[in-house]
């Protein structure tokens, strides 16, 4: 099957570097956190963005570098490969962020892991005192979940960026006191982009000093072109396609040095911003598409290697609206059949008047069982961005809409003149609903997560006194208000930290409009300011139980109000007879309006009241996301509900039906989903559905590019296949080392199946299995 899809057979080089992956083991390093905090105690008393804007340099220009066996691209963001970087403020939120990490990605705890030595923790344990009386051992997370403007390292070199800043520090009425407090941020994007421009450089001595040790001739003329790349990029403008590609990885990469922890960067629209490089060089014949291919395959063993975050997109429109499909928009996907791991996540802009060839490219793709591509439909996401530009702030223009991409877990940005999301913790709608029937307590005996305190929901009232559906849905509306006000306060309270302790100078110096207006993204400088207010987490659950009530108490009048609450409160121990009907109430996925019309409210509910969330940038909400793995943790919060589900299972994954549940086919959950406001959603809805692998006999993805024809015909945003059998499931359940590759789409991200904990493993293998 895997070789009936390709279309060149990926070399022996892309081979052994996929192999070596799985032999390294993940390490960790503390030598970021002792350059910074040698440069943090040096600048005292300076400006904050200045301090940030010298720690950036000092690392970029200190830390230890290193160039991969038989690479074509070079970078890194650590001391050696897959290794990560501890700093003080990692370190002291250590147990809280790895209990966070195992709920938020669902990975077991007993997989491989980045280890400190002895002596290492007793060096970092010496810092902390430092990092304490700052006061900033809390601001462990940034922003993360963004686009930069990598296109303008290609086009300008990070010594043209720099000249924009000098330029704008030359124009400055140095008479006016606004824009005198514009001179530390300007001067420290100066300091970034010199230190940014060596990067190169440095990999161009390695390589070359690499080559004079190197006994092979073909790996030594490799080695002296990488360095002949890197005396060049990405300091000045790109002018070949491997020039181009090694630019955009170091701009990249560079966003690691700067902010950390970090999550959700992304690249966006690779194939785009690429290919006049890719175009001028065959027109030239300074590249095969042999050469070229190969290229794009060790950028993506890269990613894997350096960063485990990645986002590329490919396909879509152009900004006149046309088909955007090109070359390369093929080559990405037969990249991602070369190496097939976890990194990238590579989605697929679909829409109505897309090329035949590429969706059955992609569905190609699909079809191998690896989770990949994300299916994120354009045109959804066009009216998304535009909407979005009727909320507050610069309007979004239409070229801007159709330029938009996902990142992070799907959520869409604009490339390039975005500030990024800033995420708010996740509501949980479910719990909503069960303070609508506990009048706003939490029940006792559930579960309380390690890295947050749970809420308590406001008085609504009796629910056994409720005497009609509309008072249900009335109490609903005020605890999903009163939980927004809450994230609302948590929300503005990180950020203020983020400001205050983290501005950045090189992300902001890849914003449009950071530099014209002299102040970083923290302080508004982005041309748009959106923000999130975090994912749909169990919206279904809710709709559902909305349902069972309407039907159950005051339509069919089974129950009253106070047996349901009687029942709920004992966990349906000792009611079997109620959860049954409660069970048999109709779900959501079935095309059942009667079903599907309480989810739409829900998710109605909580979009219109959760994009009213504002930043401090003066920017709006955007409600949407993926739930991630958090569906599992976010469940044991949560007790009985009506739609008969037991206290402390699992949510709902993303805006999917309840496991099981969906039952009259694939093309039934779409037209579920599809009476749901996407447009509304603005951070977008994530669906989750299993394909049996029979769907795709003997290569033919005919059926599964139908389905996304549907997926697109019913104006639905973010679909994810897993296309992968139950049996093959459970197998790896049994016996994981057989299985180390294989890999499925939680939500918004691509894991391999056996480090996943098994909770979430189980909730996979629980969901309903379609065939075509």
């Amino acid at each position: 099957m895997f070789e009936n899809v390709l279309t060149m057979k990926p070399t022996r080089r892309i081979e052994s570097i996929r192999e070596a992956y799985f032999q390294i083991k993940p390490t960790a390093s503390i030598e970021r956190a002792r350059i910074e905090t040698r440069v943090m105690k040096e600048t005292e008393g300076e400006f904050e963005v200045t301090r940030r804007a010298k720690v950036f340099a000092a690392l970029v220009r200190e830390m230890p570098i290193h160039i991969f066996r038989n690479q074509l691209l070079v970078g890194c963001t650590s001391v050696r490969p897959r290794c990560v970087n501890i700093t003080p403020t990692v370190f002291a939120q250590a147990a809280r962020r790895e209990a966070a990490q195992s709920g938020l990605l669902g990975m077991r705890e007993d997989i491989p892991a980045a280890k400190l030595s002895d002596d290492e923790v007793r060096e970092l344990e010496a810092m902390m005192p430092y990092w304490r009386s700052q006061g900033r051992i809390n601001n462990s997370s940034h922003y993360g979940h963004n686009i930069h403007g990598h296109e303008q390292v290609l086009k300008k070199g990070f010594l043209g960026i720099k000249k924009g800043a000098e330029d704008r520090l030359a124009r400055l009425d140095l008479g006016n006191p606004e824009d005198i407090s514009k001179i530390p941020f300007l001067k420290g994007v100066i300091l970034a982009m010199e230190a940014a421009a060596e990067f190169g450089k440095r990999f161009a001595s390695l390589a070359r000093e690499l080559a004079d040790k190197e006994k092979i001739c073909e790996r030594k003329e490799e080695l002296l072109r990488i360095a002949k790349v890197c005396d060049w990029v990405p300091a000045n403008p790109a002018r070949t396609f491997h020039e181009a590609l090694q630019s955009y990885y170091f701009s990249y990469l560079l966003l690691f040095w700067e902010a950390l922890p970090n999550d959700g960067f992304t690249e966006g629209r690779m194939d785009q911003y690429l290919y006049p490089y890719y175009q001028s060089d065959m027109k030239e014949g300074r590249i095969t598409k042999e050469e070229a291919q190969e290229l794009i395959d060790c950028y993506f063993l890269s990613v894997n290697y350096e960063t485990g975050c990645s986002r590329i997109t490919v396909g879509g429109i152009k900004a006149n609206g046309n088909d955007a499909t090109n070359d390369l928009s093929y080559m990405f996907i037969e990249a991602m059949m070369h190496t097939r791991l976890a990194i990238p996540w590579l989605s697929v802009l679909v829409h109505h008047q897309m090329a035949d060839d590429l969706l059955i490219k992609a569905c190609q793709l699909s079809s191998l069982g690896t989770g990949h591509p994300h299916f994120i439909n354009n045109d959804v996401m066009v009216l998304q961005a535009l909407a979005r530009g009727s909320s507050g702030g610069p309007a979004v223009t239409l070229e801007d809409a159709r330029n938009a991409s996902p990142q992070g877990c799907g959520e869409l940005v604009i490339p390039g003149k975005d500030s990024g999301y800033l995420f708010f913790r996740m509501p949980n709608l479910a719990a909503c609903m069960e303070f609508v029937l506990t009048n706003g307590s939490r029940r006792s005996g559930l579960h309380d997560p390690v890295w947050y305190k749970p809420f308590t929901g406001i008085e609504t009232g009796d629910p056994r006194q409720f005497k009609s559906f509309e008072e249900v849905q009335e109490a609903f509306h005020k605890q999903v208000t009163w939980m927004r006000e809450n994230i609302q306060i948590d929300g503005t309270n990180r950020e203020r930290n983020i400001v205050k302790f983290t501005p950045t100078v090189y992300e902001s110096a890849l914003i449009n409009d950071c530099i014209e207006k002299g102040m970083c993204r923290e302080a508004g400088g982005a041309h748009y300011n959106f923000n999130n207010g975090g994912a749909e987490l169990g919206t279904t659950d809710a709709g559902d139980s909305l349902t069972a009530i309407r039907k159950l108490v005051f339509d069919d009048k089974k129950i009253t109000m106070a047996e349901l609450c009687d029942a709920l409160d004992h966990n349906f121990e000792g009611y079997d007879d109620i959860r049954k009907i409660c069970l048999e109430a109709p779900k959501f996925g079935n095309d059942d309006d009667y079903a599907d019309e309480q989810v739409a409210w829900v998710i109605h509910e909580w979009a219109s009241e959760f994009n009213k969330l504002t930043n401090l940038r003066g920017g709006s909400g955007g409600c949407g996301a993926s739930s991630m793995g958090m569906y599992i943790p976010e469940g044991t919060v949560v007790g009985a509900l009506p739609s008969g589900r037991l206290a402390g299972v699992p949510l709902a994954d993303g805006a999917s039906p309840s496991p099981g549940k969906d039952i009259n086919g694939v093309t039934a959950v779409l037209k579920s989903l599809g009476k749901v406001d996407n447009i509304e959603v603005l951070g977008s809805l994530v669906l989750n559905i299993r394909i049996d692998p029979t769907a795709c006999n003997d290569g033919d993805v005919s059926r599964l590019a139908s389905l996304i024809r549907s997926f697109i015909d019913q104006k639905l945003y973010h679909l994810n296949n897993n296309v992968v059998s139950t049996e093959i499931l459970k197998a790896a359940q049994e016996e994981p080392e057989k299985y180390r590759d294989l890999m499925v789409k939680v939500a918004g991200y691509n894991v391999f199946f056996t480090q996943l904990n098994k909770p979430i493993q189980d909730s996979i293998i629980a969901r309903t299995t379609h065939r075509l």
